[in-house]
Order: C-alpha cells, then structure tokens, then sequence
C-alpha cells in the first residue's frame, strides 16, 4: 500500500511538471503566434498605406497637370488677342472698363427683363433676408429645386454691392463669439456645407465664420452652394466673410464645370448670370486677419507678400488672375503691373514646401512654393502666429507643416472619389490653437472596412492614369519601342520609367505602380505590349490614331469650346464660331479665309443645320478632320 502510494504521488508530481511544461511551451507558442500576427499585420498595413499614397499622387500629380495646361492654353489664347490690331485691344479695354462700372453690372444684371416661370416652385427670395429665408433655402436645395433666375440675379447685385464696400484685408476677433470656423475647399459640395451646418450650427452673430475660396467649380452644386454662402453674408455681414479662390475666375469657371452648371441649371440667361457672378467674384476680398495673430487666404505666401501693397490692389479688374489685367499709356503701349499682379497670383495658387526659398509654382502653372524660412519670414514681419490657408485636398481634411506655423484645411470630404479623402474645417478660438473637426458626407463610404475603402480609391486612381495612357497609346508605343530596336516585346524597368516619365509628363513612383500596370518576364524585364492590355482598341491603326488623339485633346477641346462660346449659352452661333476662326486666322498668317470660306465651314460643322454648333458637333468636326489627316498619313 505504502509503494503504491508512493507511486501514485510521484505520478502526480511527474504529471503536474508535464502540465507545467505544456503550459510553458503554450505560453511561449501564445506568444510567437501573437507577435507573428502583430507582424503580419503591421506589413499588412504599410503596404496598405503605401497603396493609399501611390493613389494619392495620381490623384493629385493628374490635378495639378490639369491645371497646368489650362494655365498654357490661355497663356496661348492670350497671345494671339495681344498680336491682333489696335482696334480690337481698345474695344477689348473698353469692354473690360464697362464691366468694372457699377453702372454697367447693374443693367446686365438687371432682373426686370427676366420673368419668373408661372409653374415656378423653387424657393422665393426678398430683401432684406432673413433667418427663415435661409432655412427655406436649405430645404428648398435639399429637395434638389432650383432658385429662380430672377432672384439670383438680385442676390447678385446686392452681393457685389456690399462686397465693394469691404477692403482686400478684412479684420475678425475671437472675443465676441468665444471661435471663429474656417472653412477650406468646398468646391461645389452642398452635402459637405450641409454637413458643417449640421455638426457646427449655421452661421449667425455668435458662429462666425470665414470661407476661404473655391467654393465653386468641379462640385455639382456651385450655384447652391454660392447661393446660401451670399444669402449668409448679406444676413451676417460681420460675421461671415468669404475670402477669394483661384477658383472664382472667369477662366477657371469655363474649364472646370461651373459654367457648364449655370447652362444646365439656367439656359437661355445664364450668360446674365455668369456676368453676375464674374462682377461678385471680382470683388470679393482677398485676406482675413483674426486677432492681429492669424493670417487666412487661399493660396499662401511668396518672399514679395506685403500685406499693406496687397490692401491697395483695385481687385476689381481682375476678372481672373491667370493673367495682369493692362492698361494702354499715352504713347498706345500695353502697361502691365507685374508686381501687382504677382502679389495676387502668389496669394491665390502658392503651396508650401518642405525646403526653403521660394520658387515658382512649375507643377500647378502658377504661384509659388514657399518653404518655411519663407513662411517664416512674412508672418514675423506682419506679427502673425499662424498661416491658415486652403487649396490643396489633404487625405485628413487638413495638414500642419513649418514647425506648425502653416495649416491647409480642405472642406470637400470625398473630393477625388468616394472614400479617398475626410473633409475638414478649423474652429479657431482666443488661442490660436486650431481644433479639426474631420468628416465624410458619404455615410455608406465611410462604414467601409479600411482594405475596401483603399482598393476602391485605388481601382478609380488606375482607372483616371489608364485613361491618360490610352490617350497617349501612340506616344508611349514609340518610346519603348526606342529601347527595343529588335522589337522583342522586352525592355528594363530603368527604360519603361523613362518612358513613361518623358511621354506622360507625370512625376509619379512608377516602380511602385509597375506591378498594376504592365506585366514583367521571369528575368524581371517589362512587357510593355501589357500597358494597353485593358484599354487597346479594336479596328485600323488610322482609327486608333483619331480616337486616342481626341481622348488625349479632348479637355483642350471643350476649354477652346468654352472660351469662343462668349455668351456661355453651351452653343456656338454662327457668329462666335466666325470670330473664333477670324481671331486664329489673323494669329496665323497662312491661314486666309474669305467670308464665303468661313460661312461653308461653319455650315460643315453645323452638322444638324440648326443653326448652332454643340460641343458634340465641335468634337466631331475634329474628329473628322484629324481622320482624314491619319488616313493620309497611312497612305503615304
């Protein structure tokens, strides 16, 4: 008995030491395993992020070269007005002096010749407004109607009317009201100013707030949005200021939407109320300062920005700030004040950079990029704490940089593609310290895991960059086939980038792209026959040449559509379409056209005789140009 339970106790010690080892080894595998999983997913979550900047710098690299040659494409029309006699320039300078007369924008945006429809069930609008009047407004909007063009045109007067009384630097203090909401890029987003109204509470005496530039363009609802932004300033004019964008310009309006929206939305008046708008943009103020400490304009700073000089401009004469307005002398000279307008242009479109200096802007066209000593610099000078500026979409709504003297703040939540970016706006109190209030006006886009919000921005990113390669299939087929004379198929990553660098003119990480691009052999060589595999096109190789040609001209098109379309009304008369081949064949002395010559090839583009050219008509009169041209490039 004694033996046996003696055994049975040293089973037991033998047994608990087995236990004690399995826990260990279970402690130890619990542990690995966790650390292994940790691992995994912090790979899992930097090639995720990676992904999430590469689709960024597509976005935001194909923006910025947008921009760019819409800056080029007017820099060109401008010199070919600026090359044409001195006739037209003084009707030209007299037509610009007319629109700058309060007289003037009075009678074209004189509503008593407009007539408001008897079926009419849009919201109504009287003066003075009110509180009520805004939130009819709102619900009126919500409902997707329409304001009437006769109130528009009012609200139009009355806003240039108080905005012309107002200084380029507007003052604001925190001490009233406790904060002070800034508001960055809007562009067109009702949902997204709806959404701050709703999180922040409608402006009023104690909610100030200031808007801080391009609140039009781009967006699907710029005249709402310009609308209740105006309603609001009339009803608080102390209290909510709206500051300038690069965006509220003439040039711009044509090129990236808002125009098209004003024909959509207004038909046969809606060249009275681009007028109306043009005369409201144009003297809008240009700088909030808060408490003598914080600095808010759009763009941001150059090494020349002088507060002061900049509080003296007549913005007035600038209907867009792409180009110096100029002014004959005696002698019959173009005058054009380069300082002046550089201090505008620097204000509107500069960016901050990590180095220092400042330098010009080559990636937008236009302005500056101004590092810290800059930055530095300028608000010392002035006394001021902190810049808060806009102008740049952020993937948080909002960006610090310069040891935290400059702040960006873009309000437009969604602005490249559902989920790609939160949108932002700054309560600003006695402190100066900013506090972000981030959001999405896509709720559905928002309640997506991380993994699918990233893979669907990402396939819209590729899907815009496969557009422009397509647009340049032939360009791009002639660079690789450069560094493959034996025509093998294959070339080195080293080639391709360079390819793809020099063609398309994008600063992009193409290495890092490559793998969702085109397909690499097993020696790690590039097929760059694969570019084109999701977008190659069917039929003759004369065809592929007019197709991609349009696809790659096709915003240059509609910006040269919009610019001979001088009355806005989406159609070219037979008179705008005569100008504009009059006004190219003065520029171009091989051209010579007779008034018989241009009455026939207006007719030829008129294409269904009714007396108008659309710009499907226009886009197609190209196309049948230039396939002409490829065909006898074929032949030959």
């Amino acid at each position: 008995m004694g033996c046996a339970s003696s055994n049975t106790a040293h089973d037991k010690e033998e047994l608990k030491k087995l236990n004690d080892l399995a826990e260990i080894n279970s402690s130890e595998t619990q542990l690995r395993a966790t650390l292994l999983i940790q691992r995994w997913f912090r790979r899992w979550r930097a090639e995720l992020e990676i992904r999430r900047r590469c689709t960024w710098t597509i976005f935001q690299t194909m923006e910025y070269a947008s921009e760019n040659e819409q800056l080029k494409l007017y820099n060109f029309f401008n010199e070919i007005i600026s090359g044409l006699p001195d006739a037209f320039n003084a009707m030209q300078n007299e037509k610009n002096d007319q629109i700058e007369s309060v007289e003037h924008f009075s009678k074209l945006s004189n509503p008593d010749y407009v007539m408001i429809d008897p079926d009419y069930n849009g919201p109504d609008l009287a003066f003075p407004i009110d509180e009520k009047q805004i939130k009819t407004l709102i619900d009126a909007f919500k409902d997707k109607k329409v304001l009437a063009a006769k109130h528009l045109l009012v609200l139009l007067a009355e806003a240039r009317k108080h905005y012309m009384k107002i200084e380029n630097v507007q003052y604001m203090v925190t001490s009233i009201a406790g904060k002070i909401t800034v508001v960055g890029d809007l562009h067109g987003s009702l949902d997204d100013l709806l959404m701050i109204f709703f999180k922040n509470g409608l402006p009023s005496a104690d909610n100030p707030y200031i808007i801080n530039g391009d609140f039009v363009d781009r967006g699907p609802a710029s005249v709402e949005v310009s609308i209740l932004l105006f309603s609001l300033s009339l009803l608080y004019p102390n209290s909510v200021i709206i500051n300038r964008g690069n965006h509220e310009d003439v040039i711009m309006n044509k090129r990236y939407g808002f125009t098209t929206e004003l024909v959509k939305k207004y038909g046969v008046v809606a060249n009275r109320i681009s007028k109306g708008f043009e005369g409201v943009f144009r003297v809008l103020p240009l700088v909030t300062v808060v408490d003598n400490s914080v600095l808010i304009c759009h763009g941001g700073l150059s090494d020349i920005t002088d507060l002061q000089y900049i509080n003296e401009i007549p913005r007035h004469k600038y209907a867009s700030i792409l180009r110096p307005p100029s002014k004959r002398n005696d002698e019959g000279e173009d005058e054009i004040d380069l300082i002046e307008w550089r201090q505008m242009l620097d204000l509107l479109w500069s960016d901050p950079k990590a180095a220092l200096g400042c330098e010009p802007n080559t990636f937008r066209g236009g302005g500056t990029y101004f590092g810290p000593d800059i930055s530095a610099a300028v608000l010392d000078k002035h006394k001021f704490k902190l810049l808060i500026r806009s102008h740049e979409c952020k993937p948080d709504g909002y960006d610090v940089v310069h040891d935290g003297r400059v702040v960006t703040v873009f309000s437009a939540s969604n602005y490249y593609e559902a989920g790609s970016n939160l949108g932002a706006y700054i309560n600003l109190g006695p402190s100066h310290k900013p506090q972000f209030i981030q959001y999405s006006a896509t709720e559905n886009t928002s309640q997506l895991p991380l993994y699918s919000r990233v893979s669907k921005v990402e396939s819209s990113a590729l899907r815009d960059l496969r557009t422009k390669m397509f647009a340049n299939q032939g360009r791009l087929q002639a660079a690789f086939e450069n560094y493959d004379p034996e025509k093998t198929g294959l070339i080195t990553m080293a080639e391709w980038t360079e390819s793809m660098n020099s063609v398309l003119n994008l600063d992009l990480p193409w290495r890092t792209l490559r793998a969702k691009l085109v397909e690499q052999d097993e020696d790690g060589k590039i097929k760059y026959e694969s570019c084109f595999k999701d977008g190659a096109l069917e039929g003759n190789i004369a065809n592929k040449q007019v197709t991609e040609t349009i696809y790659r001209q096709r915003n240059i098109l509609e910006t040269i559509f919009r610019l001979l379309d001088t009355d806005n009304s989406g159609l070219l008369s037979r008179e705008e379409l005569r100008a504009g081949c009059e006004l190219l064949a003065k520029h171009n002395g091989s051209i010579s056209l007779s008034a018989e010559e241009l009455d026939n090839l207006v007719d030829t583009m008129d294409i269904n005789k009714d007396g108008e050219i659309n710009f499907n008509e226009f886009l197609e009169s190209f196309r049948m140009v230039d396939n002409k041209f490829a065909s006898t490039n074929g032949a030959v």
